[in-house]
């Protein structure tokens, strides 16, 4: 059977420049430039370089499939707007007193790179990477908002896979809304192959998600205790095109959710592993 890997990219908060594109269609005959997405598919061939580099000097997410259990989804933040400490809290611990590559937070001068890495090698049926990425780009602007879903369905995806696995580590804060998932959080289900049985009982400890009601008064109020100073470096941002530049005000209004507290006791993960038939280390 030949083999077939998919690479995506995709520019988010601002397009490639001329010279940008035309770096990136080096890589391969076969990629025509384009401000905002990149494809690259191959057979026999592997990706020219370091795709997750591309990412983290041009773009602002990757997807990467492969026929052989690969699924790789990554995402590009600015680093000023996400708090690398909480999202650190979702990664999987292992017996051997290291943490998993199943998901990873790294910081790269003035970016964040978030990375889900889950390999299976008898995972498909069938490839076709195409519209996945689509899928579940919402997931990053889920993320930038403080909302943890994602992470935390990739910790339950990754103690699943992890051999090595941390049975006496803690599970991460439940974050609220797992009940009533959006259309990019059911893609991320779907995709990854989430454990049901583990989902449901994440649900029952998951609070509903508080809707956000910010009225125009509670803004103006913000608003009018801002310094002048800091009133003109915003409209000076502003004028300059900064992305993201209104999710920076909310965070300097204190206006984003605060991290998911979590109401019910932690569990080990060896507790949740038992109570889907994963008792034993060697059926991990």
């Amino acid at each position: 059977m030949s083999e077939y890997q998919y690479y995506e990219f995709q520019a988010l908060d601002r397009p490639l420049t001329r010279e940008e594109q035309e770096a990136v269609a080096s890589l391969s005959s076969r990629v025509q430039p384009h401000p905002r997405r990149a494809v690259f598919v191959y057979s026999y061939s592997d990706f020219r370089g370091d795709p997750e580099k591309v990412l983290a000097q041009y773009y602002d997410a990757m997807f990467y499939l492969a026929n052989w259990g690969s699924r790789h989804l990554l995402f590009r933040f600015p680093a000023a707007l996400v708090d690398v400490t909480e999202m650190e809290r979702y990664r999987v611990a292992t017996d051997e007193d290291d943490l998993s590559e199943a998901l990873t937070v790294e910081q790269l001068g003035e970016y964040v790179v978030l990375g889900i890495r889950l390999d299976e090698e008898e995972s498909f049926g069938w490839v076709d990477g195409e519209g996945w990425l689509d899928r579940l780009i919402g997931l990053r602007e889920e993320v930038l908002r403080r909302d943890y879903r994602a992470l935390y369905l990739a910790w339950l995806k990754g103690i699943t896979l992890e051999y090595h696995v941390n049975r006496e580590a803690l599970e991460p804060p439940t974050p609220p809304g797992l009940a009533a998932l959006t259309p990019p959080l059911q893609a991320f289900v779907e995709l990854f192959d989430v454990d049901k049985d583990l989902l449901e009982d994440a649900i029952k400890r998951s609070p509903a998600l508080k809707p956000a009601c910010l009225s125009q008064a509670r803004l103006r109020q913000a608003i009018q205790g801002m310094t002048e100073e800091d009133k003109n470096a915003f409209l000076l941002r502003l004028l300059a095109d900064e992305p993201r530049l209104s999710l920076s005000l909310y965070q300097h209004l204190g206006f984003l959710p605060a991290p998911a507290a979590g109401e019910h006791s932690r569990r080990t993960v060896g507790d949740l592993l038992a109570s889907i038939g994963l008792d034993d280390d060697e059926d991990a």
